[in-house]
Formats: structure tokens, sequence, C-alpha cells
């Protein structure tokens, strides 16, 4: 079963889509960059069960893609890799920027990549809205870019704290802030319409079996019935958001956002890693218990305690949540179990 074919994520879908308006986006084109992955895909399906849109994804593996969005003709597959030059062979009304790695354990033993992949990507793109003339990017950046918070305060959008420039894991957040700064330059002695998201820590169906992110991890162990090992006292807070309503979050800020700003892409309840880890340990009715992290583990962990975001700028365009952190964690468990057995 692929995952659009879930009752329970059209439901879930139709839902989100029907608490927003998505009209501006009906007859364009849009070329979605990292659009297998768990957050640009989503993207897709919520185009695809909301908008009369072209969707160009870009992506590396065309085998990948056709078992994803195969056979759906308003989906058309892209080769595309940040780390190369591309040609663009089509007109395009949006970009939705969302290609690079994204693993934490890819931070640390593929620093080069991750910030080529970040900065190299980004550029090209930029350089193709500027020699049209036309079009919007929409950046996906990352809630990281704020570095060691000072305070127990969400994040707002504009104030930022320390990241330690020596540690070899910071190569994922300087990319991001690099990318960022290339938008607003191009924006700034050009005049190329962008807009930058920030999301926290996404969670869902479309994530990857192979995405060592703790929410992504934990969800496809308690579909499959695994026991969930913490590898810290998960104290740490966290904005978790479902894949569903960062998708529109995103989508929002492409069709309202202000040229050159940054917007939070987050969930307004904030919960601990513990808590996430009981809820999915609930929803798949596994054990969850505690060991200890290897190096490797741990040279990986995120540094922030507490990445809470506010998201209310964003919510100014006209956003708001559909999911709760507990229903999104327990539909992505719910869902997961679904295609497990179908493929069983």
């Amino acid at each position: 079963m692929r995952l659009l074919e879930s009752k329970r994520y059209r439901d879930d879908l139709k839902k989100a889509i029907s608490n927003t308006d998505l009209s501006e986006l009906n007859n364009k084109s849009i070329f979605i960059t990292g659009g297998l992955g768990l957050i640009c895909s989503t993207i897709v399906d919520v185009l695809l069960v909301g908008c009369n849109t072209t969707i160009y994804v870009g992506a590396r593996n065309e085998q990948h893609f056709l078992e994803r969005f195969g056979g759906i003709d308003a989906v058309k597959y892209v080769h595309y890799d940040a780390l190369s030059d591309f040609v663009f062979p089509f007109n395009l009304d949006y970009i939705v920027h969302g290609a690079g790695l994204a693993s934490p354990d890819l931070y640390t033993s593929m620093p080069v990549e991750t910030l080529l992949s970040n900065l190299d990507g980004v550029h090209v793109l930029l350089k193709y809205l500027k020699d049209r003339n036309s079009g919007r990017l929409l950046y996906i950046s990352s809630s990281e870019v704020y570095g060691k918070k000072t305070t127990e305060k969400p994040f707002v959008e504009g104030i930022y704290g320390e990241v330690d420039i020596d540690s070899i894991r910071s190569s994922y957040v300087i990319a991001k802030r690099a990318a960022e700064m290339m938008c607003k330059a191009y924006s700034s002695e050009y005049d190329v319409d962008t807009v930058i998201v920030r999301p926290g820590h996404i969670y869902g169906p479309s994530a990857k079996r192979n995405d060592r992110r703790i929410s992504s991890d934990f969800a496809f162990k308690a579909a499959y019935g695994e026991k969930l090992e913490m590898k810290s006292s998960g104290l740490q807070k966290r904005s978790y958001c479902y894949s569903v309503d960062c998708a529109i979050q995103i989508l929002t800020a492409l069709m309202k956002g202000e040229k050159g700003q940054a917007y939070n892409v987050g969930h307004d309840d904030v919960v601990t890693i513990k808590e996430m880890a009981e809820i999915y340990a609930d929803a798949g009715s596994v054990a969850l218990t505690a060991t200890e992290p290897t190096k490797d583990e741990v040279r990986a962990f995120n540094p922030m305690r507490n990445s809470a975001l506010d998201n209310s700028k964003l919510k100014k365009l006209g956003y708001k949540d559909t999911f709760s952190v507990d229903e999104g964690l327990r539909h992505t468990v719910e869902i997961l179990k679904e295609i497990a057995w179908d493929h069983d």
C-alpha cells in the first residue's frame, strides 16, 4: 500500500486542507526539491489532494519516485542533485527548496556534503529565478539556526543564540544560516522573491525507514512492535509538529509570506522527547527503556536543550493548527501500521 492509499492519512490531509485556502495555487507549476523527504513529500500530497497544480518533484532516485508517486499525472519526475549543475527545462511559478542532508548522523559523517548541498543547491535555484526575473522561492531552513537558547521562552524570528563553530555537527546549522543569507542576498541585490521557513521537529508517516531522527525512528519501531530505547534523559523540549500541519504552514508562507522574511514552523504544544516517546510507546503497545548512547550517537545529538518555537508570525498569515501533538503521533503510528500490514 502506498501512503496516499491510507484512509487515515487521506482523511488527515483533507481535514487540514479544509482549514486553509489553497486556491491561489490552482493552475500553477511548482518545483519541489527533496520531494521524497519527510516534509516535501507531504507538501506534494497536500497539493495533490487540495489543488489543481502541476508538480515537478526533484529527486536523485527515479525508482524511489515511482514507488511514491508513479502513475500520478500531476506529479512529474525531475532528476535533481543539489551537488550537481542543473538545467531547468520548464517554466515555474514557485520553487520549494527542501533538498539537502537532513539526518543527524550525516552531519558528522558527511559534513562537507552537508555544507555544499545546502549552499550550492539554493544558489543554483536563486540564479535561475534571477535570470528569469519571475517566480518565488521558498527555502526550507531549520529551527537549529537559532543556536543555544538563553531563555525558556520559545524562539521568535530575529533572536539568535550561540553556535559552537568548533563542533563538526555545526556543519548543518552553519550551512542553513549561510543558505538563508544567500536568499536574503539575492532578494536584496537582485530583487529575487524569496521567503524562508524554519521548521522545528517534524514527524509523520512520510518519513523514510532509515531516518535516524528519534521522532521518525521511534514511529517505525512503535508501528512494527519493537521496543523504544531512550539514549538520554529525554527532558529536552521540542515543538513537535505533524508533517501534515507542517506542509500547510509551509504552503501558507509560500502564498502569503512577506518577501525576504523568515517564519517559524512548529506547534503550540511544547513537549519533551520523553513525553513524545511515551505517546509512541502507548500507541504501539511497546516497551520504553533507557540505555547508554554510543560515542557516535552522542556526537550526533542535537545540542539544543529547549528548541520550542513561537509561530505566531506565521499564524498572522491565517494558519491554524489542525492536530494536537498527541493526535499526530498516534495517527503516525496508526498509518505506518496500516501500511506495514498491507505489505505482510
